[in-house]
């Protein structure tokens, strides 16, 4: 069961997004223009489904560096356009990957990925539409050197040397699965999911004002985001759609369970928690704490 506080960091941040995308589709067309209206639907399914654990995890990281609680900050606040805009942009990459010219998935979080409900050509485009609107939002900060700070740090981790060419060469490996090896495999995932991740945790050291922590919550992001990657690989093997809402069983050439077994994973994967918690005590954070073993505990 997940704690309160869990829970109440969840609903602040799908609260401070359908809020922003409120205010984004306040005055857009008249009731009888329904093709805008099934596109609007779809950006707003685009976010819908996802974890939210990118921004819980930035959230907290927010929170626990400028001194601040939750009741502090209100959806209004610049810190949630920072929030909403690394959602949108999480959700953008999933959009994405999930096309039939990329890995071709149906069935997401129990539901179906955006492009099988809503066509193709939508999914492309409300991709588009959620990773425009993210810059748009960060550059309407009352900081503007903060705003140019945060812009550049998102732009460069989704460019062409990260999780672009990231993606590339996870599509050319799956078409070439004997030229794949465990360190191509890490070089992979840290362009497509350690760079967003760490470009996460610097957004909200940025934005806390506080670099203090910088080194030990970069260490953090960087372990973690491979352990969630270990976890996935796992749950593609041993998990079941019910638990997962997406297809398993996939013992694929390219995943680290492929290349490590699965015990060896699974041992792997503690010893990167095990860092993170070394981390998070630290830091006395009882909540980095618990995310750090909610990646070993979840099941989906």
């Amino acid at each position: 069961m997940l704690p309160i506080w869990y829970s109440d960091y969840k609903e602040f941040v799908e609260e401070g997004i359908q809020h922003t995308l409120d205010m984004y589709f306040e005055n857009t067309w008249e009731t009888d223009q329904w093709p805008l209206q099934d596109f609007e639907e779809a950006i707003r399914y685009s976010v819908q489904w996802w974890k939210k654990i990118r921004a819980i995890l930035a959230l907290e990281f927010y929170l626990l560096l400028s001194h601040k609680k939750l009741s502090d900050i209100t959806v209004e606040d610049d810190i949630i356009k920072v929030c909403t805009a690394l959602e949108m942009t999480h959700s953008w990459t999933l959009i994405q990957d999930d096309l039939p010219c990329m890995d071709n998935d149906t069935l997401r979080r129990w539901q179906p990925t955006v492009w099988s409900k809503y066509g193709e050509y939508q999914a492309v485009l409300a991709s588009d539409v959620l990773h425009t609107y993210s810059y748009e939002l960060l550059s309407s900060l009352k900081d503007s050197r903060q705003a140019l700070n945060l812009i550049q740090t998102l732009s460069k981790a989704l460019g062409y040397y990260w999780v672009a060419s990231g993606q590339i060469e996870d599509l050319y490996y799956e078409e070439h699965p004997d030229k794949l090896n465990q360190e191509i495999l890490l070089q992979i995932h840290r362009k497509k999911t350690g760079k967003l991740i760490k470009a996460a945790v610097k957004m909200w050291i940025i934005a806390s004002w506080n670099t203090k922590y910088l080194k030990p919550l970069s260490a953090f992001g960087e372990k973690l985001w491979l352990a969630f990657q270990i976890k996935d690989d796992i749950l593609d093997v041993e998990g079941s759609i019910e638990e997962t809402g997406k297809s398993v069983w996939r013992w694929e050439e390219k995943g680290f369970v492929f290349f490590q077994w699965l015990e060896k994973s699974k041992k792997h994967l503690r010893n990167l928690l095990d860092s993170c918690l070394v981390i998070s005590k630290d830091l006395q954070s009882e909540k980095l704490s618990f995310i750090t073993e909610y990646v070993w505990n979840r099941v989906k």
